[in-house]
């Protein structure tokens, strides 16, 4: 049985009270939100802890922005610019944290 000094499953849990800001994108289609969801990753600080809110689903069959926004967001984290991403716990948004060796 291997022995870890701490949980590693610690690094996978994002404290929704340690966020640093939080972004509305409830007035945006998907293509404003994508592109501002860029513009905010870019200009933000290393470490950053970010809270992406969007509008939960309202029952009519639409699509809401979790699967773009999260598509995208994973896309970010290949590319090395999130250190980690995980759904909010309603499902109507992201937390992200951002990579510290961009």
């Amino acid at each position: 049985m291997p022995h870890f000094p701490s949980n590693p499953l610690e690094n996978l849990a994002i404290d929704p009270g340690e966020l640093d800001r939080i972004i509305d994108l409830d007035d945006e289609d998907t293509e404003q939100a994508l592109r501002r969801v860029d513009e905010i990753l870019q200009g933000a600080t290393p470490g950053e802890r970010l809270l992406l809110r969007f509008p939960p689903p309202a029952g009519d069959g639409r699509e809401t922005l979790f699967q773009p926004l999260g598509r995208h967001l994973l896309q970010a984290r290949r590319e090395g610019r999130l250190a980690r991403c995980l759904p909010a716990a309603d499902g109507a948004g992201y937390i992200a944290v951002i990579n510290e060796d961009r």
